[in-house]
Formats: C-alpha cells, structure tokens, sequence
C-alpha cells in the first residue's frame, strides 16, 4: 500500500501541487421549491436561476485552488461561449488551463441541474460525442510539474495513460468515481487514493452487501479507499475492515452540487497540508485530512454549485468553532 506522505513529501518543490485531467462542464442550476423524490407537476417556477462552471475534476481544481494550493487543469471544450466562460471563470479562480484542448466545431459539455427545496439534486448531462481529450494531449513533462494528479473517466484512455506516467514520475494518484466504466479496474489499480460514492463499489463488484463490496474494491486497489455517503459521512476501507466516519451539519442548506468535488479537493489539501509540515503518523494524518474534507464540503452547501467552495480561513474558522 502506498505510503501517502511519503509520496508527497518527495515531491515537495514541483511548481504546482495539483494536476486535475478529466471533465468540465458549464452547468444550468435550477433552484425549486419541491422535493425531488416526489413526482414533479407538469409545470413549475424556478426560485433562482444561475449559470456556472461545474464538472467533477474541474470542481474540485478549483475548490483547490481556494484553498490555497496551485492547481491545473487539463480538459476539453468546445469554441463556443460557454467554453471561454468555463476558462473565464477557472482562470478567476486561479486554476492554471494552459493545455485545455479547444474542439473546433464541438460544443461543452452542459448540465441541467435541477436543485430541491432541501438541497437535494438531480442532474441531466449532455456531452457531444465529437469532445475528446487525446491521451498523448497531457505529456509528462505537465505531470512532472506536479505532485497530485486527480481525475475521473471522463476521458478513459486519457486518465489510464495519465495515471501510468503519474506513478511513473512519483505523484500521489488521486480518483472520483461515481460510476463504473471503461477502464474502470484498470485506474482503480493505479491508485493511491481511489475516492468513490456510496453506490460505484456495489455497482462495479456485482456484491449486493455495501460493507463486502467495499472491501472487495479495496483489495483492487494498490491505495487508500474512502466510500463517501453524503451527510451520512464516509468509510475508510482499510483491508477486511471499514471505519465509519461521520460528516459535519452544514450550517445552511441551499444546495449539495458540488459537495463530493469539494470533499476531494480538501481531502488532498489536507494530505499535501500534512506532508508539507512534516508529519509522519499516516492513519492519523488521513483522519485528519477526512475531517477537513468533510467540513469544507458542509459549508460548500451554503452557495450553489461551485460557488459555494469555501477557502482555508473559512474552514479553519468553522472546524475552530466545532470544537468549541
């Protein structure tokens, strides 16, 4: 199992701390005054409308990035308007984007985002086929440039090959994944920090019991597992067994998009955090990454979507007032 700190530590001085490769995406958020697991009426007033920046990767970049490390992003979007706004709006947020691919005649990728009276949120997404991110698109002299890379299945090939040349060159390799897909497995074994949702490990083991699932895609993996369940909090898969940790009460709810991107982020902030000021007990540091995770993703709530990334003074400030 890889050493976490160890990883980063011996890749303390690259010019950037995190390197984020997978989707971006320009997203349609709906605020309505209805819950979502009930039947929707034929016809109904949004309460708000916004237009923002959102995709998995390209979230937790820049809610990074507000937390104060140095962050790039590899992607793909179209030339079109709503791609020079993703770009825009990133570049506001001090992620680099340099090497994000520009699709002549493609468009973004878009979200329709509908977000419930408490929070909840249900997504339609929709992704022109002809939005790709060739695999030799990030060379190693990017990922060199690094010591996290953090990405999705956006981009199947992309992110294998990218994984491949990140352990390769000694960076922590980080995944979200919310869903099985191609070449599922094969990035679940290149990873230090394989991240997932509460369904992927029943979904891609085929094992109906959550807990034997978990376990079952923790032996798949040469890192860490973490099984995030919304409010409920996460579990920490270490071998045979899985450690309940709980998550903080959001001071206010207005909407969740964004939250589980936000928790990554913070989660390898706080293992770089951990690194960087020179400790060495691994379990105890993860822990503590985890708890930060887990607040900077309740105040994400706050705002819509990515809006809501809070930055390092804000969670300070709120896991100083938890401890009372």
């Amino acid at each position: 199992m890889t050493a976490l700190l160890d990883t980063l530590r011996r890749s303390a001085g690259r010019p950037f701390d995190l390197l984020g490769v997978g989707e971006c995406s320009l997203d349609l958020v709906y605020q309505i005054p209805l819950r979502l697991g009930e039947p929707l009426p034929d016809k109904t007033s949004a309460t708000a409308h916004e237009v923002l920046g959102g995709g998995q990767v390209a979230t937790a970049c820049a809610a990074a990035a507000r937390l104060g490390r140095r962050v790039r992003f590899v992607g793909a979007v179209g030339m079109d308007g709503a791609g020079q706004a993703l770009l825009a709006e990133l570049a506001a947020d001090r992620v680099e984007t340099a090497s994000v691919r520009r699709c002549l005649g493609t468009q973004t990728r878009t979200a329709l985002i509908l977000s419930g009276e408490s929070g909840e949120r249900s997504i339609i997404e929709w992704r022109d086929r002809a939005l790709c991110l060739p695999p030799d698109h990030v060379p190693v002299e990017l990922i060199q440039s690094c010591r996290v890379l953090h990405c999705d299945l956006f981009f199947p090939e992309t992110s294998v090959r990218s994984a491949t040349r990140a352990r390769e060159s000694g960076l922590l390799v980080s995944i979200d994944l919310d869903r099985p897909g191609p070449l599922a497995s094969e990035l679940i074994a290149l990873s230090d920090l394989c991240v997932v949702s509460e369904r992927f490990p029943s979904l891609l083991t085929g094992l109906g019991d959550p807990e034997a699932a978990a376990v079952e895609l923790s032996k798949r993996s040469m890192g860490r597992v973490i099984v995030t369940h919304g409010e409920r909090g996460c579990w920490l898969v270490t071998g045979s067994s899985v450690e309940r940790l709980s998550a903080f009460v959001p001071p206010q709810i207005v909407d969740t998009t964004a939250c589980g991107d936000t928790f990554h982020a913070a989660l390898i902030v706080g293992l770089l955090d951990a690194a960087d000021a020179g400790q060495h007990d691994e379990e105890a540091s993860l822990r503590s990454a985890v708890r930060f995770a887990s607040a900077a993703a309740a105040l994400k709530c706050r705002d819509i979507g990515r809006r809501g990334c809070p930055d390092r003074a804000q969670v300070a400030r709120f896991l100083r007032d938890e401890r009372g």
